[in-house]
């Protein structure tokens, strides 16, 4: 291999990495420049990587970076949406699938579409939107979140996780774990309550408008936001209890 530098990587992609246990072959899905595949490969985490993206001119940056770094012959390169990458595999499984960096919604249909291409895949997931569907959407393709962890980068947050299929008769998740997060709810981590504080300002914004609205349709949505503001109340008392 070339002496070149190792893959500079942001803070969320290097956790996102880390979230992973080491295998044989990963996907990166969504690669764009392609420096996560770099990272995997030149640290051994896995042998060969798939990259993938929607993206034909994101795509050749990917190659040029790789084949710059020397590692091009280790790669399987795809232009495709979503988990169709996958069939460029031709039928490896794949150890870890990454997906990262974009709204839950997409991400929950990329997996609904592309769930029978999983072949019991690890899966490190990182969306900027829409995490309770997201959760749900795991849960209804058979998969169980493992670990979750909150994530700082340029005074952003972000939530990643890493997520296995589930366990034989392994319960669903609540309404409270699906809407904050199973693993959050059990760690409560450092940096948690800096997304707990945003989201409870936004919830309790609609409250008061809610229970000023005239309209039914808007009236009936208040029970919903009153429920998650609970919970982020919650949360929250924990850490001030602790602290």
């Amino acid at each position: 291999m070339m002496n070149t530098p190792f893959p500079k990587l942001d803070n969320r992609l290097k956790q996102a990495l880390l979230l992973a246990d080491p295998g044989k072959t990963a996907a990166d899905i969504g690669a764009d420049h392609g420096q996560l595949s770099a990272a995997l490969l030149m640290s051994g985490y896995a042998e060969h990587v798939l990259v993938s993206d929607i993206s034909e001119p994101s795509l050749n940056k990917a190659r040029t970076a790789l084949g710059n770094l020397g590692i091009y012959d280790k790669a399987t390169f795809a232009v495709a949406d979503g988990l169709d990458a996958l069939k460029a595999l031709r039928g490896t499984p794949a150890d870890n699938i990454f997906i990262l960096g974009m709204g839950g919604m997409t991400l929950s249909q990329i997996l609904e579409k592309g769930a029978h291409r999983l072949q019991g895949a690890a899966l490190i997931l990182g969306a900027q939107t829409d995490l309770p569907l997201l959760r749900e959407t795991l849960q209804n393709i058979g998969y169980r979140i493992r670990k979750e962890i909150v994530v700082e980068e340029n005074r952003r947050y972000y939530i990643l996780m890493q997520c296995t299929p589930a366990h034989p008769d392994e319960p669903t998740y609540t309404r409270q774990e699906l809407l904050l997060g199973p693993v959050l709810l059990q760690e409560y981590p450092p940096l948690w309550p800096a997304i707990l504080n945003r989201r409870r300002q936004m919830l309790e914004t609609a409250v008061t408008s809610m229970q000023k609205a005239t309209s039914d349709k808007r009236a009936a949505q208040l029970p919903e936001f009153e429920e998650e503001l609970s919970y982020v109340n919650g949360a929250l008392s924990h850490y001030s209890t602790q602290g």
